[in-house]
């Protein structure tokens, strides 16, 4: 019973000699310790001024394969460790290197290298990581340019770093890091050479050039075009001669075209250009596809009070005078046609250089109305003063014929007049 005692007793004196060796350790240190013994689980080593030996596994030695005559014959060697854990005291031979590795990359990162860690949380202040022993912390100015108002989103996510500050203060060390200053550098590279190649365009072109373009993207007012790089602006009204709804009814994004620079604003770094300009306008393939007799089918597109145009085709009309549009006397055109209204006409005049059609709708009406308005005028002996009024208006509108102006309002149709045409027969 007395041996019971006493052992305890013992044993009771070496684990509290033992906490104050312990004691003597801070973790993150350095010691040098000996080998006494080699077991099939690791090592048993002693440390300076320790009354006890401590067990260091096999798998904090720093090796490949364990093997315990390897280290038999190194009883009483000595050999670095590292103190990862007190109470009870852990030891670690790998981590000795894993550190001698860690603290170069920290001496380069020191001297402003890049690097990359995982975001692992935040704060009011900003987000924190870890870099191997050293805690991270990105004040939120130093996430990116301009305001982060979420900081939970960037958590999980990567981030790269800049150190601006590493702070040791014994096992405790923390590197103050930035973002910002990463991506500003990489955006300020970015505008510089933005800057340079948007110097060189607007050295290598002029007014009046023929360039090549692919269109990048559309909206209801034209087509964004990329001419070496640089967006150039082909608005919708220089897209067709005949003008279009739509840019993509003229132009198809992804594709390359030829267009003309049109203006160049080098302050405000804008560039109009043309693709219409590059194509054929519709007089300029009119010759020769018009000729005087041919009958063509148009629209009235507008009136005026000396006759109605009518769209022969897209950017081509053509002006039927009052005096064509039938063989009575009208006052004025909107009494037989409207706008919208299909109709046949002839060509009796044509100058494509001047862009310029007159056409006669009563050229094509039946022979019987003006046998049947000659009869009329024989019966009074004499012509009528409606005749000789409709000469005169005739007469005087002669001028009219290439001197159009333009006007709107309503009327009877030429279906109307067709009809009662048709009638009289």
């Amino acid at each position: 019973m007395a041996e019971n005692t006493e052992v305890k007793a013992t044993n009771l004196m070496d684990e509290a000699v033992a906490k104050i060796s312990e004691s003597k350790f801070k973790r993150g240190q350095t010691v040098q310790a000996t080998i006494s013994q080699a077991t099939n689980d690791g090592l048993e080593v002693l440390l300076p001024s320790a009354k006890k030996e401590v067990a260091l596994s096999k798998d904090e030695l720093d090796c490949e394969v364990y093997n315990v005559a390897d280290y038999l014959v190194k009883i009483g060697e000595t050999i670095d460790l590292l103190v990862v854990g007190l109470n009870p005291l852990r030891l670690s031979q790998k981590m000795i290197k894993t550190l001698q590795q860690e603290e170069a990359l920290t001496a380069e990162i020191e001297g402003g290298k890049e690097f990359t860690v995982e975001c692992t949380g935040s704060n009011k202040g900003g987000l924190t990581a870890q870099f191997g022993t050293y805690s991270v912390f990105v004040p939120a100015k130093e996430i990116r340019p301009g305001f982060v108002k979420d900081l939970a989103k960037y958590v999980g996510k990567n981030l790269r770093l800049r150190a601006l500050e590493i702070k040791r203060s014994g096992s405790r060390k923390e590197i103050i890091a930035s973002q910002r200053v990463i991506l500003q550098e990489e955006r300020d590279a970015r505008d510089a050479a933005r800057a340079v190649k948007e110097d060189e365009f607007f050295a290598s072109i002029a007014v009046g050039n023929i360039v090549e373009g692919k269109v990048e993207r559309v909206t209801s007012f034209g087509a964004f075009v990329s001419v070496n790089g640089f967006d150039c602006l082909a608005h919708i009204s220089d897209l067709s001669w005949t003008g279009a709804a739509s840019v993509t009814d003229v132009l198809e994004i992804g594709k390359t075209y030829e267009f003309i620079i049109l203006k160049i604003d080098r302050e405000n770094k804008k560039v109009s250009i043309g693709y219409k300009q590059l194509q054929p306008q519709p007089w300029e393939l009119a010759e020769g596809k018009y000729n005087v007799d041919d009958v063509v089918h148009g629209k009235v597109v507008r009136i005026v009070p000396f006759g109605a145009f009518i769209e022969v085709e897209k950017g081509i009309d053509g002006l039927v005078h009052v005096s064509q549009i039938t063989h009575e006397r009208i006052e004025t055109p909107a009494t037989v046609l409207n706008v919208g209204d299909e109709v046949d006409a002839k060509i009796i005049a044509i100058d494509t250089e001047a862009r310029k059609m007159n056409l006669s709708i009563k050229a094509l009406l039946p022979e019987v109305e003006r046998k049947k308005n000659n009869e009329t005028e024989g019966e009074e002996g004499a012509p009528k003063k409606g005749r000789s009024s409709r000469k005169s208006t005739s007469n005087e509108n002669s001028d009219e014929l290439s001197n159009w102006s333009e006007g709107s309002i309503g009327g009877t149709s030429i279906g109307d007049l067709l009809a009662s045409a048709k009638k009289n027969k």
